[in-house]
């Protein structure tokens, strides 16, 4: 069972993780990404999901953050902001340190493949 931090502003996306992930591996969520990083000083993640576009500080801030300070925790990068004309988040999460990303909205399906990829690697 891994220790994961799943980080979004939107408590529907929380839940939906949550109710998702939980019957396998221990969740701990966070409503925006400060109090992500004060999640991970208290203790240690195995993984973390974060969103890319939240308040207060956003996910790539979480993702460069989560590198140099936790560098045995990994992290995944999610947004459903993605379209023609503007800078691919994705692509940037992970120049910063994401090992995976995923682009909303998606299957709890999806996301396991992911979450299990990732944890095994």
């Amino acid at each position: 069972m891994a220790k994961i931090l799943v980080i979004d502003d939107d408590q529907d996306i929380l839940d939906f993780i949550q109710g998702g992930l939980e019957h396998v591996h221990d969740i701990t969520t966070a409503l925006n990404g400060e109090l992500g990083l004060r999640a991970c000083e208290d203790g240690t993640f195995d993984l973390v999901l974060t969103d890319i576009f939240m308040p207060f500080r956003d996910g790539l801030d979480i993702v460069r953050e989560v590198a140099k300070l936790y560098p045995d925790s990994k992290t995944v990068a999610m947004t459903g902001q993605y379209g023609s004309g503007q800078t691919d988040y994705l692509k940037a999460a992970h120049a910063f340190g994401a090992v995976k990303t995923l682009q909303k909205p998606f299957t709890i399906e999806q996301l396991s493949l992911i979450v299990e990829e990732v944890l095994s690697a």
